[in-house]
């Protein structure tokens, strides 16, 4: 392929799995160079977004398994992550670009790229006797960096009021510090942050308003500032539980009207309040006899199906043309399990790898 454009080759690689393009490192330093760059990353990134391709689900249970949603006939794979001395508890905090946040019950945290075994350990930060606290995990697209983000709740007593501690972990600063509080109050403790363009999102409360539980507030993580995001037009006089959540890029509110029916919504637009469109409305029974909770996780290649996920146990791909549900069973994995989706991608933990590129890239274009 010497003859070939440099851009001609990369066009070919990106098209490839990240299991193939580490092996074709070993081929050739032209090859090797090409791929560790971080234009090809992005190419390869931006390609499996669009055709929808190398994408994994994960299931957390006693331990971190994946499937490949392209072959979900396979056995699911066991993955070895970087918090193996605490296995017990590990949680996945957030999941962005390939990278996985982690974090187990002693506290650890982690982020890590599961498809080139990369991984950093973040500095300890105590919790002291704090019992709420919610975390998040996302890209940066103005400093081209990632931030883990934790909120700490507590209930100061003397006044009667909630204050919201907020403090944001970042590859560029390799540490904690502290930002502005949260004015708000979570609705639901232990839901951590949905990344969407460039924002972490939560439901909260407003301070003066506690009752009204049916808020979404967005931290902009190139910015760090608050802002509220607009919601849809829901029916008038009926209550329900408000949850957040992601689908390939589109915030999504999932209305639960208890023992009625659940509506997803999706933003096709972000921050724009007219694009909001019901997905899909879901009686209570339809599915599976009864449910807490639904989340949505991922749509079909073909984009006419979405996979659903009941109580964090049942998976269901859901038409949504002919309206019906098909059950999904991972095999290999016995138990109940909290499920995620995740990217395969080449994503580098190292700044200065980034940093580097870009500099060179501005020298380049000069």
């Amino acid at each position: 392929m010497s003859n070939f454009p440099l851009d001609v080759i990369a066009d070919i690689l990106s098209r490839l799995s990240v299991k193939d393009l580490l092996c074709l490192r070993c081929v050739s330093k032209t090859f090797d160079s090409l791929i560790q760059s971080s234009d090809f990353v992005v190419l390869h990134l931006n390609r499996s977004i669009n055709t929808r391709t190398n994408r994994v689900l994960i299931l957390n249970n006693s331990d971190l398994n994946f499937v490949d949603l392209a072959s979900f006939d396979s056995f699911a794979t066991r993955l070895d992550h970087p918090l193996m001395d605490c296995q017990d508890g590990i949680k996945i905090l957030g999941s962005c670009n390939g990278l996985l946040c982690v974090y187990n019950i002693i506290d650890d945290i982690a982020v890590w790229n599961p498809s080139t075994k990369e991984y950093l350990i973040l500095p300890a930060l105590s919790l002291g006797a704090c019992q709420v606290f919610v975390y998040g995990f996302g890209y940066d697209s103005v400093n081209d960096d990632y931030k883990v983000v934790r909120i700490i709740q507590s209930f100061r007593v003397e006044d009667k009021v909630f204050e919201l501690e907020v403090k944001v972990w970042s590859f560029g600063e390799k540490g904690w510090r502290r930002i502005e509080d949260l004015p708000y109050v979570l609705s639901f403790p232990g839901a951590n942050g949905v990344f969407v363009c460039g924002a972490l999102h939560w439901a909260v409360s407003r301070k003066d308003e506690p009752e009204n539980v049916n808020t979404i507030v967005a931290l902009d993580l190139g910015v760090e500032e608050y802002r509220e995001v607009p919601q849809p037009e829901y029916p008038d006089g009926e209550e329900f539980h408000l949850e957040v959540g992601v689908l390939e890029g589109c915030l999504c509110v999932i209305a639960d009207y208890v023992d009625s029916h659940v509506d997803l919504w999706v933003m096709r637009e972000y921050g724009v309040k007219e694009s909001w469109t019901k997905l899909l409305s879901l009686a209570c029974g339809e599915l599976t006899d009864s449910f807490r909770s639904v989340k949505p996780l991922v749509y079909s290649r073909g984009g006419d199906q979405v996979l659903l996920v009941f109580d964090s146990v049942k998976l269901f791909w859901y038409d949504l043309e002919k309206k019906k549900a098909t059950t999904v069973k991972a095999r290999g994995v016995l138990f109940s399990y909290e499920s995620d989706i995740c990217l395969q991608s080449l994503v580098s933990l190292a700044v200065k790898k980034r940093n580097d590129a870009r500099q060179q890239k501005e020298e380049d274009e000069k």
